[in-house]
């Protein structure tokens, strides 16, 4: 009796066994883990999706190797064991998106671009852009990411932490500003916040090529000689930052105490104000030799330069009366 009941024993211990690290059938499913899931959750999922089975051998494993799951997109195919699937999840081998952030984008843009992808959360990012301990944490010598998170091309999964997506984008910022912070070191009067600072102010003022060191030597001269910058896409940003841009800048804009409004306080603004083009930061160290200190909109995404306030206001007069601006 003791032997067909240890027979029978060891029959039921091998079919547990089988059943345990048998694989699953997967007819090609896309599994989400979203950011922050904790782990009962994470195993309530794949259960739900129907890649995993039974969770015992997966939390076997989970306490033998006590690792983090990663959030993300994963792809599960064919037959899938219980261990292809936790070591999938612990190695972050999930599906890559492409994101890219163009020249001139600001925190405001690249939140909603990100948000849009499924990347990350809107709110979430900008937190983490804007916590100043965070971002002086990475070596960002700002209170804000602004300006330093590189408009490139990039590959992110969905649910990716926006601390990495900020310090993925700094990093890509260091590598490819790396030649060009060597010139910096050669100008006494600047430093890496104020070059991107000034370098944001082009990018915003002219998506032009050849207009780029005429307006970055433009600013830096009105900086010298102590003249308000009275840019407007300061004022854009001023409001975004309040949460009242709504695509129109007034004339009571242009009053308002906000260390960004360059119409009322001198120089520059305590942050960039978007994150500029490697053709915009060249500019500012290298410039163009004019007598220009003022310049206007020719409506066509370029500028009308002018060396005096009088030539400047006759030329904006004749603007108004022909109803250009």
């Amino acid at each position: 009796m003791l032997k067909k009941f240890l027979i029978f024993l060891l029959i039921l211990v091998i079919f547990l066994v089988i059943y345990l690290i048998f694989p699953v059938k997967v007819d090609k499913k896309i599994v989400e883990i979203p950011y922050g899931t904790p782990y009962s959750k994470v195993v309530k999922i794949l259960k739900r999706e129907g890649v995993l089975r039974n969770e015992l051998l997966f939390n076997l494993l989970h306490r033998v190797r006590k690792k983090d799951l990663k959030s993300g997109e994963y792809l599960f195919e064919g037959y899938v064991f219980p261990w292809q699937v936790y070591f999938k999840l612990e190695r972050g081998q999930y599906i890559l998106h492409k994101v890219v952030i163009p020249e001139g984008y600001d925190l405001f843009d690249v939140a909603k671009l990100l948000q849009k992808k499924g990347i990350a959360k809107e709110e979430e990012f900008l937190k983490w852009a804007t916590d100043e301990k965070f971002v002086r944490s990475l070596g960002i010598p700002s209170k804000t990411a602004e300006g330093f998170l590189f408009p490139d091309t990039y590959y992110f999964p969905k649910f990716y932490p926006p601390k990495r997506i900020i310090k993925v984008m700094w990093e890509n910022f260091l590598k490819k500003t790396k030649s060009l912070r060597e010139e910096l070191k050669k100008k006494k009067d600047l430093d890496l916040l104020k070059w991107v600072i000034i370098a944001s102010l082009v990018e915003k003022e002219t998506s032009r090529e050849e207009e780029r060191p005429i307006v970055a030597q433009v600013i830096l001269k009105r900086l010298k000689r102590r003249m308000r910058l009275q840019i407007d896409p300061t004022l854009i940003y001023m409001l975004k930052r309040r949460g009242e841009w709504n695509g129109n800048i007034k004339l009571y804009h242009k009053k308002i105490k906000d260390p960004y409004n360059t119409y009322l306080y001198y120089g520059l603004p305590p942050t960039p104000i978007c994150n500029p083009s490697l053709s915009s930061l060249r500019a500012v160290l290298f410039p163009a030799k004019t007598d220009y200190l003022y310049f206007v909109s020719n409506g066509r995404g370029g500028h009308y330069f002018f060396r005096t306030y009088r030539e400047h206001r006759k030329f904006v007069r004749k603007l108004v009366r022909e109803g250009k601006i």
